[in-house]
């Protein structure tokens, strides 16, 4: 048995030490890194965001990966993320798997792993009102010509343009009203 002194550092742990200066020791980085760069909340780590990725994130996002239904849902939320960016938004409130029900819903025979993989390249998932979060209830489908479509609408036009097309022009809006999506089935 090894006596505390050869055992290695990361072994034995870290006495409890205020951080001071809003900084903290990364053991991999070996240096005073910000503390925005350490996970928040949870026991306290000497490890950095980033060198956790690599430890152990980026192994179990190739697994996940490697699962090809996985990385098609993981697809169509990527495209929504990068979407809200669009929109101004900092996050989403919508997970994969409410995009699979969502999937489900408008296949109602059943969605298996090639239909999956098939909707991931055809369609998309975008904001039935451009100026709240993406979220299951504030979500339509929609093709990809048609995504393509309504962000140049959002582009030229604001909200105005982006809904007006979304609902398919068809607004039942008077002249003096703001225009506002109606709830959208999940249809294409």
């Amino acid at each position: 048995m090894l006596s505390k002194s050869t055992m290695c550092v990361h072994c034995i742990g870290f006495p409890s030490v205020p951080d001071r200066g809003g900084v903290r020791f990364c053991t991999h980085c070996e240096d005073f890194v910000p503390l925005a760069k350490f996970q928040s909340g949870g026991p306290r780590r000497y490890v950095c965001k980033f060198h956790m990725y690599i430890a152990s994130g980026q192994r179990s996002s190739k697994k996940m990966l490697s699962d090809p239904q996985k990385r098609a849902l993981h697809q169509l939320w990527g495209r929504a993320f990068k979407d809200s960016k669009l929109f101004k938004q900092p996050r989403i409130a919508i997970t994969q798997a409410e995009i699979a029900k969502i999937l489900a819903f408008a296949a109602p025979g059943g969605v298996g792993k090639s239909g999956v993989l098939y909707a991931a390249k055809v369609f998309a998932i975008v904001p039935s009102d451009p100026t709240k979060a993406l979220s299951a209830a504030n979500s339509a489908l929609v093709s990809t010509s048609t995504r393509s479509l309504l962000m140049r609408q959002w582009k030229l036009f604001g909200k105005e343009g982006y809904c007006e097309h979304l609902t398919g022009g068809n607004g039942s809006a008077g002249a003096n009203s703001e225009r506002t999506p109606e709830p959208l089935p999940h249809t294409v």
